[in-house]
């Protein structure tokens, strides 16, 4: 996934392979929010939970984070709850800088 700033210095996510829904999902509705960011990694440690956000939900189990757009053509994802933690550790990262 590559993190980078755009011309308007908006803080943008960009992956063409399964990781698309999780850098538009980063993008959009985590955007520059730490705290939101901080509530997902909660959601982690707690094994369980759901949170809607601008475009998406994400139900937390105890194996897999779920994203799904609310609306929209994008197929829903699973990902492995360490996948997920990785990458918004790594949007965390990016957006402090």
């Amino acid at each position: 996934m590559k993190l980078y700033r755009d011309d308007s210095n908006e803080a943008r996510a960009e992956a063409f392979d399964e990781n698309g829904l999780l850098a538009c999902f980063l993008e959009s509705d985590v955007q520059c929010e730490k705290d939101v960011a901080i509530e997902l990694l909660q959601y982690l440690e707690q094994k369980q939970g759901e949170r809607i956000g601008n475009a998406y939900k994400v139900i937390f189990d105890e194996t897999h984070v779920h994203i799904s757009e609310l609306e929209g053509k994008m197929e829903s994802r699973t990902y492995g709850r360490n996948h997920f933690f990785q990458a918004v550790e790594a949007w965390m990262v990016f957006i402090s800088d």
